[in-house]
């Protein structure tokens, strides 16, 4: 499968090639075998390119995280990080799952129509904010709420839904403890605040086509200040989530619209994306 055709198939096309002969997570589990004859097609990570200067931050450290996919799973997942710039929707097309720095930050008109169409394709997109004050340079609840505010521009069928402990994404593979999302604290600090924090999932219908973390999963992954064997759970956290993304999809999957809980409206300056280009389409 190449990069330039995955828009082209549809997404349980996708499951099958990039699971290969894997049907069940049960078997997917670490430990049943060695995994390299079960690997399907190679699928690529990517990193979406905003006008962020710190689109890329913790970026060194994703081949980490590749490995850690491979190693506990059957994805054959290519150990390169790649980019995705937000002005080439064939680019982005190209990754069933694009990681996000925030997308708060695109201004331009098609860039933000590229987001709305990778999504509305079937992309999904995985918001995970860094735990530098410095980088964000806001606290947690503006960031969700600047994410929400350019969802709601752009894709006004999206609504943003909070995720329960009991959400399958917290167990669908590795058991996260509690139902919480690991969180990475600066300089290893506690912020009782931020602790208090789940997922949310982006739901268009009965697909959930994005969430949006505020652990820094991403700081957790690079080794920042963090307790010991922090890095492994912000790793399981993720394969969760890439798991969850690829192997859902409509009504009745176990991650749709009822494991979720709807945030109010959130009103939102600029006009909604228009009309659905064709697959084709630039």
């Amino acid at each position: 499968m190449t990069r330039s055709n995955l828009d082209r198939i549809s997404r349980a096309t996708f499951i099958r090639r990039a699971l290969g002969s894997v049907v069940l997570l049960t078997i997917l589990r670490a430990g049943a075998s060695p995994w390299d004859g079960l690997r399907g097609d190679r699928v690529g990570w990517a990193r979406l390119r905003t006008p962020s200067e710190h689109w890329m931050r913790h970026a060194s450290s994703d081949p980490v995280l590749m490995q850690f996919l491979r190693d506990h799973t059957s994805l054959n997942i290519d150990p390169t990080w790649y980019v995705a710039d937000v002005e080439n929707l064939e680019e982005m097309t190209g990754y069933p799952l694009l990681f996000s720095q925030g997308v708060h930050m695109v201004y331009s008109v098609r860039g933000r129509a590229n987001i709305a169409e990778y999504v509305r394709r079937g992309g999904f997109l995985l918001i995970d904010a860094c735990c530098n004050p410095l980088i964000n340079q806001m606290n947690h609840d503006e960031f969700l709420r600047r994410q929400r505010s350019f969802l709601a521009s752009v894709l006004p069928e999206a609504r943003v839904m909070v995720l329960p402990p009991d959400h399958p994404v917290y167990r669908c593979f590795f058991t996260i403890p509690g139902g919480r999302p690991p969180h990475t604290f600066m300089n290893n600090v506690y912020d009782p605040r931020k602790a208090s924090y789940g997922l949310y999932g982006i739901q268009i219908g009965g697909r959930m086509a994005g969430m949006i973390s505020l652990s820094g999963l991403q700081c957790g992954w690079d080794k920042m200040i963090a307790p010991p064997g922090h890095d492994v759970v912000c790793m399981r956290m993720l394969v969760n989530i890439y798991l969850a993304a690829m192997l859902q999809g409509g009504e009745g999957d176990g991650l749709s619209e009822a494991n979720s809980r709807a945030l109010p409206a959130q009103p939102a300056p600029g006009t909604a994306a228009g009309g659905l280009p064709s697959p084709s389409a630039p």
